[in-house]
């Protein structure tokens, strides 16, 4: 077990509300953090209450620690801490299996050189589409791993997930967070979906996602979209999960212009869920537009 099991939040594009901050809070307790670091390039958000996050921390038995990109690179260069990524970013719905082996490499080496923490990091990308929702297999398994060791990675991630989204929908964001491995269009730290929605009209695409493997992500994640849709009256982690099938089925269809309004009104409703106004526009802009 690492002394120190800390979760990294990027706050610099998007800002959680504090009902977000405390029900993330509790699932960081639950899977034995104790440090949450939120995470700003130079100067943290005036609209949160610190003292109060803080104070409900302290409850739940995490440290709340602040965390700059200076001294974000000083715990890096000063090796403390074992690093690893949930693989949200840049992502539509997680890339799973990159993020599981990156946990057992992380764990591995973090065990190898007497680290004292592992993180794990949930930075954004330019865009920060993807929901929450997205970070929790990562969120699990890398406090499994900084609290149980190598095992972890045996553990039954779905089961977890849907104790968590206290549905059973967890099999669901699993599926969607390895449809980027369809046609082999591998990236390192990035999904090939992800960058044929971000990218300007022209962008070639990997050679891999041929019109049929495209049309068969297109149905797979249709149907989890309708499966989530479900469960949508009952638990806003199940609208989340809708919301990145739809993404992840507009990347298919980046022409239609019918589907890409439709993500494009969802996306302000979905970002109401967990995140404060600011950063909203910008990141509705970055969605595609004929």
């Amino acid at each position: 077990m690492f002394e120190r099991r800390a979760y990294l939040m990027d706050m610099t594009r998007r800002v959680p509300t504090m009902r977000t901050l405390q029900e993330l809070v509790d699932v960081l307790a639950n899977y034995r953090y104790n440090e949450f670091r939120p995470f700003a390039e130079k100067d943290f958000p005036e609209t949160l209450d610190w003292g109060k996050l803080g104070a409900y921390c302290q409850m739940q038995g995490l440290e709340l620690v602040r965390t700059t990109r200076a001294e974000f690179e000083d715990l890096f260069i000063r090796a403390e801490y074992a690093f690893v990524s949930t693989e949200a970013d840049r992502s539509l719905a997680g890339r799973v299996e990159e993020m599981r082996e990156n946990m057992i490499k992380a764990e591995a080496q973090g065990r190898a050189r007497k680290a004292k923490g592992f993180m794990v990091t949930d930075f954004s990308d330019e865009c920060v589409w993807q929901p929450l929702a997205v970070s929790l297999p990562g969120i699990i398994m890398g406090g499994n791993f900084a609290a149980s060791g190598p095992r972890s990675s045996m553990m039954d991630l779905e089961k977890e997930l849907n104790r968590v989204l206290e549905a059973p929908v967890g099999g669901l964001l699993l599926k969607l967070g390895t449809l980027y491995l369809r046609g082999g269009a591998v990236h390192e730290h990035c999904s090939e979906l992800f960058n044929i929605l971000s990218h300007d009209v022209g962008y070639s695409r990997h050679p891999g996602l041929t019109q049929f493997v495209l049309d068969d992500i297109s149905g797979i994640a249709h149907g989890t979209r309708i499966a989530a849709e479900r469960w949508a009256d009952r638990s806003d982690w199940a609208k989340e999960i809708a919301y990145a099938a739809n993404l992840l089925d507009c990347a298919c269809h980046r022409r239609n212009e019918a589907m890409l309004r439709s993500v494009r009104d969802e996306h302000g409703h979905v970002w109401r869920l967990r995140f404060q106004p600011e950063g909203r526009v910008e990141s509705l802009a970055r969605l595609p537009r004929f």
